[in-house]
């Protein structure tokens, strides 16, 4: 197989993954999968950095993963400066970077690694990690290298935050639908209340609040009780 069909192969895998995956985990490995079958690096990891979460990290081999660590755990290190900067971050030789990169530096030598290039997941201006490419070769990134990188890492990004507006959207409709039942509940309660207090509903609704506020419970459960369990207060 060409290396043209290699690429239009994963990504047609890729296609076929993206409507149906839920699991962060699962995308990433169909990542790191499709970035080591078309670059052939050595190894390979990715990092998420997303807003509000702790960094995710994956990799193939696992035993990479400590770099990841090490980089986000130290604020140096090729994969910071990607995501930091937005844009790719190549080095052709890592021992040369052992002064401003002194950990990961060590760290990767003692893995047998030489090259890496860190390429950002980005989609327009937002970026949601980093995916890096090792060699235990010196090697010097391609153009096409980091284009194909960048193909993948940004189609992996673009579902990511596709699946986080669709979380997000579900749960304001959860909110919307939870706000809706409990004015429903509470608009039936001051209708039996006011009935059995011969009174109007907005008198009954500060019957319905005192006893909320005296027994220390919400005003929901309290039209809970009235609706559901015969409460009469």
């Amino acid at each position: 197989m060409s290396d043209s069909e290699l690429l239009v192969a994963v990504l047609a895998r890729f296609a076929r993954l993206l409507p149906t995956a839920r699991e962060l985990p699962e995308l990433l490995d169909e990542l790191l999968r499709g970035a080591v079958e078309v670059l052939e690096p050595d190894g390979a990891t990715v990092t998420l950095c997303l807003p509000q979460q702790p960094e995710y990290f994956g990799g193939i081999p696992e035993k990479l993963l400590e770099l990841e660590a090490c980089q986000w755990d130290c604020a140096l290190g090729p994969a910071v400066v990607a995501h930091s900067c937005g844009n790719a971050m190549t080095v052709t030789d890592i021992a040369h970077y052992g002064d401003m990169w002194p950990e990961f530096a060590d760290l990767a030598g003692q893995h047998g690694l030489s090259s890496v290039a860190a390429v950002p997941m980005r989609v327009e201006h937002t970026e949601t990690g980093v995916l890096s490419l090792y060699s235990r070769q010196p090697r010097q990134w391609t153009e096409r290298d980091l284009s194909v990188a960048a193909l993948l890492a940004g189609m992996a990004a673009g579902h990511i935050v596709t699946v986080d507006v669709v979380r997000q959207h579900q749960r304001v409709a959860e909110q919307l639908r939870h706000a809706l039942t409990t004015r429903i509940v509470v608009e039936q309660a001051k209708g039996v209340i006011a009935h059995a207090h011969h009174t109007t509903p907005d008198a009954a609704f500060e019957l319905i609040r005192t006893h909320a506020r005296r027994n220390r419970v919400t005003v929901h459960a309290v039209a809970r009780g009235i609706v559901e369990l015969g409460l009469r207060i």
